[in-house]
């Protein structure tokens, strides 16, 4: 290499460095480019690679995503006010906001031809900002080390990057609350930018999913009453006032679509009569390991299990041996490989909040921890005989998973708790018990063991592994006090 040569090398490479410096630049630059790459890639392989249906024909990963994106084009093209979106006329997008967001697009940037790409770019910049609010969410209050961590998991979760590509809410969803907490953390330091961020976050979550405006003003007051120093009236009153909003516009877009009680009670009666239709649901629509089992199993046994179930989808074994295109298989495996690494750390977070020393901050991350764990059951529950549904579901609340994450992470560089290899020791077991459930069934390696047998089998190990390993500390603290 000349000098020449060396001198540019040398150029770039500080240029890099002077980048890398700069956590939010660059967290929002990988983001954004890694969704819009995928974004783009999947738009012309889906019609080649993909299955030959009319939703993958027009390049659309989701079919929840073509049929919102065709109505804001036909909604776009057409001399309709913008605000038809939110008329309650429209069964793609009950609350009317991405709708109208795409609708503005496609006004915005003329087009002879619909161009779903560039809904799926608007998707790609929510998705790297939101990893820019939740980076500095995670400066607030857990350092500057444990925010990288955060940039790294919210930018490379594939789920997450997979959504961010597609024409979907759950980008803006996530955006929206990154921004909310963030401007909940930032209130007592700079309370005018703070009260700037956290009024668009409520408006954008009011917009695209009133539920979550409700979540994110339940959760924020949780964390303030928890720090023990009293909650801000100029905060409080306006959380309550749009607290209530939420619930009544999630009701009023509810019952647009389902016909039951109005209210907001209205809302989980109709969840629950919903989540009763569940066995049904999973007879008629489900396969392989879901299916034989509420084939054989007692019917008191078939929610908890739905739940676990759910809470491991998408099953990476699944994910590696089932049949099907290159494009899906590829995806599936990154898919599942991505939430099989974060969930033994958000498995262990309720641990690693539990041994934090100071008091009000072991309250705050345990009621996070809480918040977490009780949405993924949820998600669980009202998806889990489906791998698309229950992830898609569950990565909304992505924010507060990669500070719980963070967390675990910092906990983990201080000491190596067991109770961290026991959870990925349980992980372990699971994964090559149904790797083999699978590879039988879909390869003929192994052993005939049977669904019932192979369930039973993993809870077992699963028992006796964290059992013994408790037995055996509890007797190495009694041999060796010290």
């Amino acid at each position: 290499m000349d000098f020449k040569s060396r001198q540019a090398f040398d150029t770039v490479s500080l240029s890099f460095m002077k980048f890398l410096s700069r956590p939010l630049l660059f967290f929002f630059i990988l983001a954004t480019s890694l969704r819009l790459a995928f974004g783009v890639f999947a738009y012309h392989a889906l019609p080649v690679l993909g299955y030959d249906t009319d939703v993958e024909n027009a390049g659309y990963i989701f079919f929840d995503a073509a049929r919102r994106d065709s109505a804001a084009w036909d909604l776009a093209q057409s001399d309709r006010s913008l605000s038809e979106a939110f008329s309650g006329r429209y069964e793609s997008d009950q609350y009317g906001g991405l709708l109208a967001l795409s609708a503005l697009v496609y006004r915005i940037v003329p087009s002879d031809a619909h161009q779903p790409l560039l809904v799926a770019a608007l998707a790609a910049l929510a998705g790297g900002l939101g990893v820019v609010f939740a980076v500095l969410a995670a400066k607030q209050t857990l350092g500057e080390a444990a925010s990288r961590r955060v940039g790294w998991i919210m930018a490379l979760l594939p789920e997450s990057i997979l959504l961010g590509a597609s024409q979907m809410r759950e980008p803006f969803i996530i955006l929206f609350l990154a921004m909310g907490f963030y401007a909940v953390l930032s209130f007592r330091n700079k309370p005018r930018p703070a009260a700037l961020w956290g009024g668009l976050a409520l408006l954008g979550l009011l917009s695209v999913s009133p539920g979550f405006a409700a979540l994110l003003i339940l959760v924020s007051l949780g964390w303030l009453f928890l720090e023990g120093r009293g909650i801000p009236w100029k905060l409080a009153l306006p959380a309550l006032a749009i607290f209530t909003l939420a619930l009544v516009a999630l009701s009023l877009s509810w019952d647009s679509l389902v016909t039951a009680t109005s209210g907001p009670l209205g809302i989980f009666g109709d969840w629950a009569r919903e989540t009763a239709k569940w066995n049904k649901y999973i007879l008629e629509r489900s396969s392989g390991i879901v299916q034989l089992l509420f084939e054989s199993l007692p019917g008191w046994l078939a929610m908890p299990f739905v739940a676990v179930y759910g809470i491991l989808q998408p099953v990476l074994p699944a994910a590696i041996v089932e049949p099907s295109t290159a494009f899906w298989q590829t995806l599936g495996v990154f898919r599942a490989a991505g939430w099989y690494v974060l969930l033994p750390i958000l498995g262990y977070a309720p641990f690693a909040a539990w041994k934090l020393p100071d008091e009000r901050q072991r309250r705050q991350w345990l009621w996070i921890s809480a918040v977490v764990w009780i949405w993924i059951l949820i998600a669980a529950v009202r998806g889990g005989g489906d791998q698309w549904d229950n992830p898609r579901y569950r990565i909304i609340l992505l924010v507060w998973m990669a500070l719980l994450a963070a967390l675990s992470c910092e906990q983990l560089k201080i000491t190596r708790d067991r109770w961290f290899l026991r959870i990925l020791a349980v992980e372990a077991i699971i994964m090559v018990v149904f790797g083999h459930w699978y590879l039988y069934r879909y390869v003929g390696l192994g052993f005939n063991l049977g669904i019932r047998n192979t369930l039973a089998i993993a809870l077992g190990l699963a028992v006796l592994t964290v059992g013994g390993d408790l037995l055996f500390t509890h007797l190495k603290k009694r041999k060796h006090p010290l």
